[in-house]
């Protein structure tokens, strides 16, 4: 594939990526994302013949992504606190880069069983690794004493579940004048990062 093709395909995903988030997957329509994309509706068959392709492909790259940015946090060898914190910060990065994405996700992939069923074999494989890692070194400083019993589950659910909720609460909180100015949304937002760090690592302590 040359570059002019790779350009054209990676517009197409854009386009689609902007459609899905704005429309939904049932409501998007192939047609629409080519007018986008600024290509004939079959240039884009060409490239991605099915709208469900094109969605499975816009899920794998956002995988991609943060798999990446999770495999600089894992290279670093730290302990389990400096690991989760980076863990955390590395995820709301993501986040604050794609910020209608956990509502996206919630409507058209943990509501919907058969995109549910696909995208839990795209997230396993990449994310399985990185899990096995954290539950290792959870088990080992438990057993030391230096962290509070906890189940893995349940710290799992609360590194999530945190950074998660901010985003599915920001179109709520842009709405108060407090947060109506982009300066103010964004420090918040750090402010908020750290909050949840703390949060976290707080909550391990024996």
């Amino acid at each position: 594939m040359d570059n002019n093709e790779v350009n054209t395909e990676q517009i197409i995903l854009e386009a689609a990526e902007a459609e899905f988030l704005e429309k939904g997957y049932g409501n998007a329509k192939t047609v629409a994302i080519a007018k986008r994309a600024g290509v004939s509706h079959s240039m884009l068959h060409y490239y991605f013949r099915t709208k469900e392709q094109l969605f499975q492909k816009v899920f794998k790259e956002k995988v991609q992504t943060l798999t990446q940015m999770f495999n600089v946090v894992f290279e670093q060898n730290t302990d389990l606190r400096e690991t989760l914190r980076l863990l955390i910060e590395t995820q709301f990065k993501f986040l604050m880069q794609n910020p209608q994405l956990p509502m996206f996700v919630f409507r058209e992939i943990v509501s919907n069983k058969e995109n549910r069923e696909w995208a839990i074999k795209i997230l396993f494989p990449h994310l399985f690794p990185f899990l096995s890692t954290i539950e290792k070194m959870l088990t080992t400083e438990i057993t030391k004493g230096t962290v509070r019993p906890i189940a893995f589950q349940n710290l799992l659910m609360n590194v999530l579940s945190i950074n998660i909720a901010t985003f599915i609460a920001l179109p709520v909180l842009k709405e108060n004048a407090h947060f109506a100015e982009a300066e103010s949304l964004e420090n918040f937002l750090h402010e908020r990062c750290k909050s949840n760090v703390e949060f976290i690592l707080n909550a391990l302590r024996p």
